[in-house]
Formats: structure tokens, sequence, C-alpha cells
């Protein structure tokens, strides 16, 4: 009977509480001034998208595969005669992503069949601020290819310079020539 007098006059939990502010007080500052300092993100982090139109092989399962339908692919089939055969070939018109809407969940990322993959989200690039969001996040094929407008975290390469969906600094990429080359 005494306790619960004493626990209802004096708050033990708020307390408990200044504590633990208290601890954080004392503890050394995280302050990061961006933009001349940028914190790398983690190994996880789903940053810009990376496209590779010559990996890619036009199957649309990145585009089914997305739960917000912001993937719009548009082709057309070609019909080649190779040596008196005739074969179809489909040919990508237009692979759109508008980026304002993504949830960057990485599902058209795991419907890719292709190794590597043709579409993929890289690590460490998270800078694609805009002026004019409609146009600015509004992702055509060439623009995923070369990130026109997107500032790349310092190292990261665009995809057509070499990155790899494994590889977002394109080090691989620059070795295998290397060795092709020696």
């Amino acid at each position: 009977m005494v306790k619960d007098f004493f626990s209802k006059l004096i708050p033990t939990e708020l307390f408990k509480g200044m504590a633990l502010t208290g601890g954080y007080l004392f503890r050394r500052k995280e302050t990061v001034q961006y933009p001349e300092q940028r914190v790398e993100p983690k190994d996880r982090f789903r940053g810009m998208f990376g496209y590779d139109v010559d990996r890619c092989i036009d199957c649309s399962l990145c585009a089914k595969a997305c739960p917000i339908d912001i993937i719009f692919i548009a082709d057309h089939t070609e019909v080649e005669e190779i040596d008196g055969k005739k074969k179809k070939k489909k040919i990508i018109d237009r692979y759109d992503i508008d980026v304002k809407r993504c949830m960057f969940c990485g599902l058209c990322e795991e419907a890719c069949p292709t190794e590597p993959k043709s579409i993929w989200l890289t690590t460490k690039t998270y800078e694609t601020a805009t002026y004019e969001r409609n146009d600015g996040l509004y992702f055509t094929k060439e623009r995923l290819m070369n990130w026109d407008g997107v500032l790349p975290f310092p190292g990261v390469v665009p995809p057509d310079k070499g990155q790899l969906p494994d590889d977002p600094t394109g080090r691989k990429a620059r070795e295998s020539q290397a060795g092709d080359q020696g």
C-alpha cells in the first residue's frame, strides 16, 4: 500500500527515460556535413536502377512483377532472313520506369531471367533530386543506362560505363577488359 502510494507520487518511469536521454547527452555526435561529406549506404541499400539493353531479352517479366505497374515496355517483332530461314526477333521500342512512384522493392530484379541481370537496383546511388518531378524522375531506357541527371555516389559508375548488378563501381568489368588486352 505504501509502495503504491510512492509509485503514484514519484514517476519512476520518467527517471528511466531521463537516464536514457542523459546517456546520449555525453556521447560523440554523428553529424554529417552533407553534401560535402556523404554517408556510405549499407550493402543491402537499393538505390538507383541500372539497365542494360543488350542483355534484355524483352520478356516483360519485370513489368509483370512490378506491384504498382511503373515499368512500361513497348516492342515490335522484326523478321530476319538468315541462310534462307526466317527468324523472329523482338525489338524494344520503349522501356520506361516512373521512379517517383517506385517502392524500390526489387521484384523487377528478381523476375529478370538473364544472368547477369538486365535490370537491377544498384547500391550506394541515391541522389536523384530534381526540380521537375515529372520529367526528372521518369527514366527512359537511355537515361537508365547513362544516368543523365543522377549524381552517382563517389566511385560508382553508370551502367553504360561498365557497372554490373553485383559491382556498382565497375571494377570487375575494368579488370576483365584489362585481362583481355594483356
